[in-house]
């Protein structure tokens, strides 16, 4: 007796490679990964904004660098709003999207592949990688030679501003992440001490057997923790 739902099913699973993307370099992907490094950028902000001597202090005391370092990522979160700003009110429509997904299919992209499947409505991995791409460059030599020129300009356009924008936050995330082990660290040893300190000090306990913890957490601490 025939499934008519396994038919279904296997139909579309063999029509995928009909409408294929590469996996990071599609255009809802590129959108995701915008919004994720604006999350991002917003919660560095939020971390220098509330404790802005930790990053100064891993900056040695230069406070120019550690404003110009806070611009970077401002600067950073501006660019992806805009760049997202762009897509939705210029380029993402129905069509192409699907072109700037072919483009990087048929040029042979270095990614994983993934095409549509109507039956599950999801997109899955490609089993026969050549024959998708095939399938890709037939559908654009399908466009004129000036449609061509003219969305693989807009195409290339965008990727080399989002491979653009992904390498600053990478570095500037990179560089965020050393300052803050270097840093975080160091801090909160130093306000411990003052804690502990201040609590001595307004309890009038110097010398009376009870300021023990005092003493054996900072002979503990290594000579770098006091310097300034």
């Amino acid at each position: 007796m025939v499934n008519c739902e396994e038919t279904k099913r296997i139909k579309a699973k063999n029509l995928r490679y009909k409408k294929t993307m590469a996996k990071s370099m599609n255009l809802e992907h590129i959108k995701q990964t915008l919004w994720d490094i604006q999350e991002e950028c917003e919660n560095v902000r939020w971390y220098v904004d509330g404790d802005d001597d930790s990053l100064i202090n891993a900056l040695d005391g230069n406070e120019d660098e550690a404003y110009e370092f806070r611009m970077e990522f401002a600067d950073l979160c501006a660019e992806c709003e805009k760049m997202l700003e762009d897509l939705n009110d210029h380029w993402l429509d129905a069509k192409f999207q699907d072109i700037f997904n072919n483009f990087f299919v048929a040029i042979k992209y270095n990614d994983d592949l993934l095409g549509w499947d109507s039956y599950e409505q999801d997109y899955y991995g490609i089993e026969y990688r050549d024959f998708a791409e095939d399938e890709a460059g037939k559908r654009l030599m399908k466009m004129t030679k000036e449609n061509i020129i003219q969305y693989a300009g807009l195409s290339f356009n965008i990727a080399m501003n989002y491979i653009g924008l992904q390498n600053r936050y990478d570095n500037l995330k990179a560089a965020l992440d050393i300052l803050k082990d270097k840093n975080t660290g160091h801090i909160q040893v130093i306000k411990k001490i003052e804690k502990m300190y201040d609590q001595i000090e307004h309890s009038d306990l110097w010398g009376t057997g009870n300021d023990k913890e005092w003493e054996r957490f900072t002979n503990s601490l290594p000579q770098e923790a006091w310097i300034a």
